[in-house]
């Protein structure tokens, strides 16, 4: 019989080349091993064996050879390159309308994406399954087809179901073609993979590490000793069977580690194989990060998010981030979220390592309402029908449950704290009061009356005016998203130098919401612009953490004149105003948080999924899949640009140099620390101050226009691009 090869070597003997046989074998056994935990090994193994079908014709074995300059008895066949996904995927649904057809999806999409079914582009499958391809003379035999689907069916949901079956199906296939033809072309490559410690490692690392920075705290203060009940209720919590949990603790009370420790006993005692935090904001995933890593070794996480490039050395960081073969993973919603409506194999080939694992959504409230209902779904799939444990983390836990009003709801979800009243009782340290209106001058007036206090507004604009109200001084501060990562840094570490018990110096903070976002600071005294309840907890969090003063501190919520609000931020506003009078003083309460998050949800219930994801999902129930049209859905719909500032000669050097390199990883990581995020429109408007060394990074030198933007006592232009 003629030789048949999947993957030649370059500049080598075909004797030496893949066989065909070898390649849909090992895919397949790994296809099958990726799907075991979730039921599935029969659907992978049919499209292990014979996503590469098409590879089997005279036609492609004669493309092979002529790209490798090899002259045999497949020479007389070259007719060019020729499609090889598509004859798999015709073979399958030629032999079942159904099953097949599912799996016809992941053959044909296995390089270029899923495709949909059917639409104007000639790459629609209904499309490509009526073409005609070269015959395949590699032995082959007809499939048999699983008996039944391997998941509970909720004839409501039936088409989400599917539709996220195949795309799991989807990933299991790409990352076992992916890794069998990477351990074939480049061993030395594959064998950097899987170097991370296992779960039951990183469990007996965790513990003493742990409980020797709990022995370094005073466990008699009335803080350590709820944090103690937190991890204690945590600890039992993880003896439960896997499913659904949230973990409602204030702001301050320890549910990093202790969401930590649930997850690792959780993981030990039922074999899950990682542990996933989802952070909603990049601004404090590295903090999240560095605090997993001071317990578990700094070897033992995969950061993947925007803002984390790894060094071009870091070969086992960078082939991790691409499946996610790694035990403990600190990713965002946008990248959690958007992979599982994506339909490109380098998007959808991590999902299948997100079964049979912990996940945790960190400030699960910040989800943006108008994408809820989507997320809900992959949240409520992923625990009903792939194993995986899922634990919805929050100081002001969203109204998600199940009922008759909110049918897309969350059901049987097990509340870790057994008592959040109490807890939340315990833990208060602050008491929040509405003072009504005031003008920037005036609100900058109230600062000065304070040594120590901190003014968070949700514009940068507004942050800009009021900081430009105080007079200039050392101790009167303005941060902001637009200050780059290493400046906002060592604002923040001269903001925790300043606010030092020990030492204490005068440090008035003027903010953006950034600094609500897990930044752990400690005020005695804090000023919050109206905002939805949830927002304002936060800012209440930074306001007496560790609970120095017995009595209360003030929280005071004010409004400015004239402010303009987005739609979503009016109905948040206005949900949270009528709870002033009624919850004075203790806003952050979960009496009050349940009430404002059932009257915000009531408000936004139609634009819950505003862009009708799961509408489109309901037609994948006669198994006519518009894939492309699904993974339209976006966490965030504006993408930014980076622009890189370089008002420091150091920096503007390594900016200039990625034009001369030709490893650019390296470079371009260490200038993350220089870079900041804007919009496209905001581009457009400096673009004449800005240099771009090479296509796609932009670089900043004009001190005043950078200064102007991030409040170096300087009255910002009308229309200034940096604000937009």
């Amino acid at each position: 019989m003629k030789n048949y090869y999947a993957h030649s070597l370059e500049g080598r003997p075909v004797e030496e080349w893949q066989p065909l046989e070898e390649h849909l074998q090992n895919a397949s056994e790994r296809a099958e091993f990726f799907a075991d935990c979730f039921g599935s090994k029969k659907w992978a193994k049919i499209l292990g064996e014979n996503h590469d079908l098409g590879k089997g014709s005279c036609a492609w074995q004669a493309y092979l050879r002529h790209a490798n300059n090899i002259i045999d008895e497949f020479y007389e066949f070259y007719e060019g390159h020729p499609s090889h996904a598509f004859v798999g995927a015709k073979w399958l649904n030629k032999h079942s309308r159904e099953a097949g057809k599912l799996l016809a999806y992941c053959i044909a999409g296995h390089h270029g994406g899923l495709p949909n079914w059917n639409d104007s582009a000639d790459s629609a499958l209904k499309t490509r399954l009526e073409q005609e391809y070269p015959e395949v003379i590699f032995s082959h035999s007809v499939p048999e087809f699983p008996e039944g689907l391997p998941f509970s069916v909720d004839q409501e949901r039936f088409g989400f179901q599917l539709q996220f079956f195949t795309r799991i199906l989807f990933s299991c296939l790409v990352d076992a073609d992916y890794l069998d033809t990477e351990a074939f072309l480049n061993r030395e490559k594959y064998e950097w993979r899987s170097l991370y410690s296992d779960i039951q490692q990183l469990h007996d690392i965790f513990w003493p590490n742990f409980n020797q920075l709990r022995g370094e705290a005073d466990q008699t203060t009335k803080v350590n000793m709820q944090r103690a009940i937190v991890l204690e209720d945590c600890l039992q919590a993880a003896k439960q069977e896997p499913g659904l949990f949230s973990l409602t603790v204030p702001t301050g009370g320890g549910k990093t580690l202790s969401s930590l420790a649930f997850a690792l006993n959780h993981a030990k005692k039922f074999k899950k194989r990682r542990i996933i935090y989802v952070i909603p904001f990049t601004s404090i995933i590295e903090q999240n990060a560095k605090v997993f890593r001071d317990m578990l070794g700094d070897d033992a996480i995969l950061e993947h998010h925007c803002n984390f490039l790894p060094d071009d050395s870091d070969w086992k960081t960078r082939l991790a981030s691409e499946n996610w073969d790694a035990p403990i993973v600190v990713t965002t919603n946008v990248q959690f979220f958007d992979s599982f409506y994506a339909n490109k194999p380098s998007k959808c080939r991590k999902l299948h390592n997100v079964a049979d694992s912990i996940v945790i959504f960190d400030e699960v409230q910040a989800i943006p309402v108008e994408k809820l209902k989507p997320c809900l779904e992959i949240i409520k799939e992923l625990s009903l029908n792939y194993g995986v444990t899922i634990i919805l983390c929050t100081a002001t836990q969203p109204a998600l449950d199940y009922s008759g009003s909110f049918k897309s709801g969350l059901q049987n979800i097990r509340e870790i704290i057994q008592d959040v009243s109490r807890l939340f009782s315990e833990l208060k340290r602050t008491e929040e009061i509405f003072i009504g209106e005031y003008s920037e001058d005036n609100i900058a007036k109230q600062l000065l009356e304070h040594e120590q206090v901190l003014c968070i507004v949700n514009t940068r604009q507004q942050a800009l005016d009021i900081f430009n109200a105080l007079p200039e001084a050392d101790e009167n501060i303005h941060l902001s998203a637009l200050m780059y990562p290493a400046h906002r840094t060592a604002k923040i570490d001269n903001i925790r130098k300043r606010l030092k018990p020990e030492s204490p110096q005068p440090c008035r903070v003027v903010s953006t919401q950034l600094i609500e976002a897990g930044v752990d600071v400690d005020f005695p005294s804090v000023y919050r612009v109206v905002a939805g309840i949830d927002s304002i907890a936060q800012a209440a969090g930074r306001c007496n953490r560790n609970g120095r003063s017995e009595a209360p501190c003030r929280v005071s919520i004010f409004e400015l004149p004239k402010e303009s609000r987005c739609l979503f931020f009016q109905l948040a506003t206005q949900s949270a105003e009528k709870l002033f009078k009624p919850f004075c003083g203790r806003l952050t309460t979960p009496e009050c948080v349940k009430e404002y998050f059932a009257d915000y949800f009531w408000k936004n219930e139609q634009w819950m999924d505003k862009d009708g994801i799961l509408k489109k999902c309901d037609f994948a129930q006669t198994l006519d899949i518009q894939f492309r049209e699904l993974a339209e859905f976006k966490m965030i719909k504006s993408a930014t640009e980076t622009i890189i500032i370089a008002i420091e000669d150091d920096v503007a050097a390594l900016a200039h140099s990625l034009e001369f390199a030709k490893h650019k990883g390296a470079i371009l990581r260490k200038l993350q620390q220089f870079s900041v995020q804007i919009y496209p429109h905001q581009l457009d408007e400096i673009k004449d101050w800005l240099e771009s060394p090479v296509p796609g990074v932009w670089v900043l030198r004009s001190r005043e226009l950078y200064q102007n933007a991030t409040g170096f006592k300087c009255r910002q232009p009308e229309g200034n691009a940096f604000f937009g």
